[in-house]
């Protein structure tokens, strides 16, 4: 059918990534924003899909279009990343269809603000979420991979996991894990055929800022999920960290260059303006 689809030229770059992938692929958080829209780049280039998220209604929907359009298989799976049980479910069933790609992109944030006034059980789930259940899934899926000589994973970080940024405490550790993990993972696994890509993206199009208390007019540069997830692609295989925008990445270099007192203070009161704009 992809032939139907494509030019002889493009069908052949698009059955490459099969053959050094596999032929199926998963996708978490995939209900909504760069996680749907990784799944859809994803369907395009013509992989079967396992496709997970908390809300399986958004999932069926997907679902039903990707395999109408690109005449390929998609199994959901409702998953809450921060019940590590699911998780274990969700590696079973991953391990079953033998997946050669993994999109690691589910998680979330807490309210943003003081540490202290989010209960910890709130950022202990956080935590799981973002950081833990990524890191099980990854030691649950890479033997496979690597046992084969072929395999990737992407693993959604952000900006805030570049630094420390106070207001956004919880959040910006939770990220710091995984920036840490996948980049040592990327050297590890490099010469067995494994392509690592830790993605960090700054301000998105989604619902994620509004949810923890920012505004969209306090997002400087804001992206299209379909955009950061486009970009995402094209490095895996690449180099292991990529940072998606110009403005993006020069933020980044400049809070890496700095002092380290002048950085904190630098993020701290970035997001304290636009925690308190957003609330006016």
């Amino acid at each position: 059918m992809l032939a139907g689809i494509f030019g002889g030229g493009d069908y052949v770059k698009l059955t490459q990534w099969v053959e050094r992938y596999g032929s199926t692929a998963l996708v978490t958080g995939a209900s909504s924003g760069i996680g749907e829209q990784f799944a859809i780049q994803l369907a395009e280039k013509g992989f079967d899909l396992l496709l997970t998220a908390r809300r399986e209604p958004l999932l069926r929907e997907l679902q039903s279009k990707l395999e109408r359009d690109f005449g390929i298989s998609v199994t959901c799976f409702r998953c809450d990343l921060s019940d590590l049980d699911q998780v274990d479910a969700l590696i079973a069933q991953a391990q079953s269809q033998s997946v050669g790609l993994v999109v690691s992109n589910a998680g979330y944030g807490v309210a943003k603000g003081d540490f202290l006034s989010v209960a910890h059980e709130h950022q202990e789930a956080m935590y799981r979420a973002n950081s833990i259940a990524p890191a099980r899934i990854a030691h649950a899926l890479l033997p496979f991979m690597v046992a084969s000589g072929r395999g990737g994973m992407v693993f959604t970080g952000s900006m805030e996991g570049d630094a420390a940024f106070p207001y956004s405490a919880a959040y910006a550790a939770s990220k710091a894990f995984l920036h840490s993990l996948v980049l040592a993972l990327w050297c590890e696994v490099k010469a067995d055929g494994v392509d690592i890509l830790l993605l960090a993206p700054g301000s998105t199009d989604t619902n994620a800022a509004l949810s923890q208390g920012i505004s969209r007019e306090q997002l400087v540069g804001v992206m299209s999920p379909g955009e950061v997830a486009r970009q995402g692609l094209q490095r895996l295989g690449k180099q292991p960290h990529f940072t998606p925008g110009a403005h993006n990445r020069l933020f980044v270099t400049l809070l890496r260059w700095l002092p380290k007192t002048w950085a904190i203070k630098m993020a701290g009161y970035g997001m304290k303006r636009a925690l308190d704009r957003s609330a006016a």
